[in-house]
């Protein structure tokens, strides 16, 4: 009996894994890449349940999450992936008796703050302030990057179409590869290649994905992040990665509070678009992600609830 439970849930979690990397919501060649990225990371479990299991253990801690991909002329508010992410993820958290703290650029304080009340979700959001994040940096016990925007070997930020990210965004590399020395949990979550975390697997972006040398400013550096994390989640949307690690909290803790409903996805969606949050591909406000419409992100969380609950149904059996 013990067995076919543990065998339920590895299945769960597996699931998750193939669900985030847009398996039956993407088009196949995205799937095949974030698969082979996730498979490339040589892990014993599945990604999200190695996530979840490590965020498990850490009630009462401190959590701080980083989100924001702010480019002037082009996401000058910042994208809607990450953000709804890190929210979703930050409630989770909090539901599981840790202490977040959410961190983003400065130009999308307002905006994220809106999308929190939409959420309820009742934690802290401050302003990326190097200073202040320099002197509390032994604070948290867990920092996680959500569609962070990290340096070439050039220690440029680029977008994955190769335009530079000079200004907008803010650089935490430094302080990512500081928490990495320290020993501090470092997790990111991301879905290209140019975000926080993806030093992990840089020669498998810079081989798999067409354009990922390329760039348009001249430095010669690519769009790769150099910056590693001791957790990776590739994903097809990154939103969608950060979905899968509540899903996967949820199971463990045996907490369906923890899990996003399909109806807060599409009303989350539809803020986003009103406030100025643009898709990332579409470059403007819609009701949708990353260029898909926003049917397909209320689909994949319909799915990741799905298969949350039948865990947590069948392990109480």
């Amino acid at each position: 009996m013990i067995s076919e439970r543990a065998g339920v849930l590895l299945d769960a979690f597996q699931s998750i894994d193939r669900a985030v990397s847009g398996e039956g919501h993407v088009e196949p060649s995205v799937v095949s890449y974030i698969q082979r990225l996730q498979q490339a990371l040589s892990q014993p479990e599945p990604l999200t349940l190695q996530i979840a299991k490590q965020l498990h253990g850490l009630r009462g801690k401190e959590a701080y999450l980083f989100t924001g991909f702010v480019v002037p002329g082009l996401y000058p508010e910042g994208e809607n992936d990450g953000p709804l992410g890190t929210l979703v993820l930050a409630r989770a958290l909090h539901l599981a008796g840790l202490i977040p703290m959410i961190w983003v650029d400065p130009q999308l304080l307002d905006n994220i703050m809106w999308l929190a009340a939409e959420l309820a979700v009742s934690v802290p959001i401050k302003a990326i302030d190097l200073a202040q994040l320099a002197e509390c940096r032994n604070e948290p016990a867990v920092v996680i990057a959500i569609e962070k925007p990290g340096a070439n070997d050039n220690g440029i930020m680029h977008t994955f179409a190769g335009l530079p990210v000079s200004s907008g965004s803010i650089s935490i590399d430094a302080l990512f590869l500081e928490w990495n020395a320290m020993g501090t949990l470092t997790m990111a979550i991301g879905d290209r290649g140019n975000e926080i975390g993806f030093g992990a697997l840089r020669e498998q972006v810079v081989q798999w994905a067409p354009g990922s040398t390329d760039c348009h400013c001249g430095c010669t550096g690519g769009v790769a992040a150099t910056t590693p994390a001791q957790f990776l989640l590739p994903a097809a949307v990154s939103n969608w990665g950060a979905y899968g690690v509540a899903a996967s909290m949820a199971i463990l803790a045996r907490d369906k509070r923890l899990l996003l409903t399909p109806a807060e996805e599409e009303r989350l969606l539809r803020v986003a678009a009103v406030r100025g949050c643009v898709d990332g591909i579409c470059r403007r406000g819609v009701y949708g992600i990353d260029g898909l419409p926003g049917a397909t992100s209320v689909a994949l969380v319909q799915e990741l609830q799905r298969i949350a609950q039948r865990a947590m149904s069948e392990e109480s059996e």
